[in-house]
């Protein structure tokens, strides 16, 4: 029934998504229907859950001065009913910053949702916090794993929140500006119509758009510039050369790593580009592999890759966030391309140095000529650092 429509002065609405778009509707037995949220269909969470976790704590580590002073700005905003943009570089523990909102949350018997557009995080996520909170129930939700909906702390894809109306008095969304999640009408829908209090937006690259909107009244920006272990943040090397020279460069500098046993991402604009280059690639450096979107056995590549099976990983931007390894040595093939913005490049570049034990690394732009996004990404990477 969530997807029937609604005549309003001879116009069709969609009651549960809103949608009037006439080319997303469509007819079945004379009958509309919302062609736009058909496929988000299934059992909604029972709103009645009531929480006997104890928000206990339980880490071996010591948040930064930085991380401890945003996360007391962070619950000050939650009393005082304001919805909060945190701007984080890469790698600098934005997820701890929010254990203290979690504890005071459900505490007070309230509802709380940690979301992330990308279902390749949310087990992993949902593990982490279950390390650092053994006593909650933690419940992860993502496509093909909906059988449990309810939970002391719920982590899930934005694309299961159409399963929550008006359900969460807290909810955090993870890369706020990230595809599938950003500048998708009806995915920003269910996440409003999930909410009855407060929202946090996590983001390391933040658009002009989110910061004038969470710079009005009853909003909030905090900022955290600096890494957990308080090193740089890796600033981009420009390499400029044709195409021939190109490769040969390409070449040198992935076999290089791989002697140094240093693991390496070359990112890649496009699938194609990708595939091309990779068949090259394999002839001259052994011991890498190709993962994009569309790859079936991509998290096995990956789980391979983190455990050293594979020098190098040619990939699409879907490695870009929520990836870490020490000594990871990052190359942006083709940097010049329209399809790397600024904030993309940012996140690829903030693969590199996240360890404390390993805080350092080459991020390079390999590029036929010098863009916009490119010197951006540099100077955006250099204000960071002035912090220190």
């Amino acid at each position: 029934m969530g997807n029937l429509l609604i005549n309003m002065d001879s116009l069709f609405v969609c009651p549960r998504c809103g949608n009037a778009a006439t080319a997303s509707i469509g007819y079945l037995n004379g009958k509309p229907y919302c062609r736009a949220c058909v496929s988000f269909n299934g059992e909604e969470a029972d709103a009645d859950y009531v929480s006997f976790g104890e928000p206990t704590l339980d880490i071996d580590y010591q948040l930064s001065p930085e991380q401890r002073h945003l996360a007391s700005d962070l619950v000050e905003a939650y009393h005082e009913g304001k919805d909060v943009l945190i701007h984080a570089v890469t790698g600098s523990g934005k997820t701890e910053i929010v254990f203290a909102l979690i504890q005071v949350v459900i505490n007070e018997g309230r509802k709380i949702g940690f979301a992330i557009p990308r279902r390749d995080v949310v087990t992993e996520l949902g593990f982490r916090f279950h390390r650092a909170f053994p006593h909650l129930v933690v419940t992860s939700v993502y496509g093909g794993h909906h059988q449990t909906l309810t939970g002391d702390l719920i982590v899930l894809t934005t694309h299961q929140l159409f399963r929550y109306r008006d359900y969460f008095d807290v909810l955090i969304i993870d890369e706020y500006d990230a595809f599938p999640f950003q500048g998708n009408r009806l995915l920003q829908h269910f996440a409003r119509q999930s909410l009855k209090g407060m929202l946090v937006a996590l983001t390391a690259t933040p658009t002009a758009d989110m910061l004038e909107t969470f710079s009005k009244e009853k909003h909030a920006i905090l900022r955290l510039w600096t890494r957990y272990h308080r090193h740089p943040l890796p600033v981009p090397c420009t390499i400029r050369r044709l195409p021939l020279l190109k490769m040969d460069w390409l070449i040198s500098r992935i076999n290089q790593y791989r002697k140094l046993e240093q693991p390496l991402i070359v990112f890649v604009p496009t699938i194609e580009s990708g595939r091309r280059l990779f068949a090259l690639l394999r002839w001259f450096c052994p011991n890498g592999a190709f993962v994009h979107s569309q790859t079936p056995e991509r998290q096995s590549l990956i789980t391979a890759f983190r455990k050293k099976k594979y020098a190098y990983l040619v990939s699409t931007s879907i490695l870009e966030r929520g990836i870490t390894l020490p000594r990871l040595q990052v190359i942006v093939y083709d940097a010049h391309h329209v399809l790397y913005d600024e904030g993309t490049l940012i996140q690829m570049a903030g693969r590199v140095g996240r360890r404390k034990n390993a805080p350092e690394g080459d991020v390079s732009f390999l590029a036929l000529r010098v863009t916009r996004a490119m010197k951006g990404a540099i100077r955006h990477i250099e204000h960071a650092n002035s912090h220190l």
